[in-house]
């Protein structure tokens, strides 16, 4: 029962941070009243949770070495570079490392189903979101504008080239983003798995080992 209160648990915050992530999205091609509010919580709540995790890994260093981008999402570079859209960039990566982080599960339980199978669920996932979009957006003309609207937030972190009127495209274009983050880590994932299975890898590899 305790280990699966702890399961659930995890479970439950690795949500949540993926929600704060998600609401932070929002806030990246977009100004509101309350960007600076949802930008540091989701960064503080993020540090907090990545000193708790380097404290409690064995190896510190290994810790290190095996979460990179991480490390560096957990410094606040943003608020030091004052050009608004090299912070902007900054702040984009930071977002994008913090939400692979966590989506990490996703990542891995994808991998363990049939490539035909992802593919086929995400296209139908995205197909049922377009047609809301373009039926609440007045900007998006006809389905292929919300088709497109669609690859270019999967592929480039919410730009979805045009601005959102309603809070049910931002949530769609939002639930797209954090898609694209998924499929890319899955293709990075899967791919760097395929290399290092091939001779040529197992060879270079052989040759350091043997040393």
């Amino acid at each position: 029962m305790g280990l699966q209160t702890r399961k659930s648990s995890k479970t439950f915050y690795e949500l949540f941070m993926i929600a704060l992530a998600a609401l932070s999205v929002a806030t990246i091609w977009q100004q509101t009243g309350y960007n600076s509010v949802i930008v540091w919580t989701t960064w503080s709540i993020f540090f907090l949770d990545f000193l708790y995790r380097l404290y409690k890994a064995d190896s510190k260093w290994g810790f290190i070495k095996k979460h990179p981008f991480i490390v560096i999402a957990a410094i606040p570079l943003d608020a030091i570079f004052q050009f608004a859209r090299f912070a902007r960039i900054l702040h984009l990566l930071r977002l994008k490392s913090i939400t692979k982080y966590y989506t990490m599960p996703f990542i891995r339980f994808l991998k363990r189903q049939h490539l035909l199978t992802v593919t086929g669920a995400t296209f139908i996932l995205v197909f049922l979101l377009i047609i809301p979009l373009n039926l609440i957006e007045n900007e998006l003309d006809s389905y292929g504008d919300a088709w497109l609207s669609a690859i270019l937030s999967l592929t480039f972190f919410g730009r979805s080239g045009f601005e959102p009127e309603t809070m049910a495209g931002h949530i769609i274009i939002v639930v797209f983003t954090i898609l694209g983050v998924i499929l890319h880590g899955l293709v990075i994932s899967t791919t760097f798995d395929y290399l290092m299975q091939t001779p040529l890898f197992q060879s270079i590899k052989n040759k350091f080992t043997d040393k």
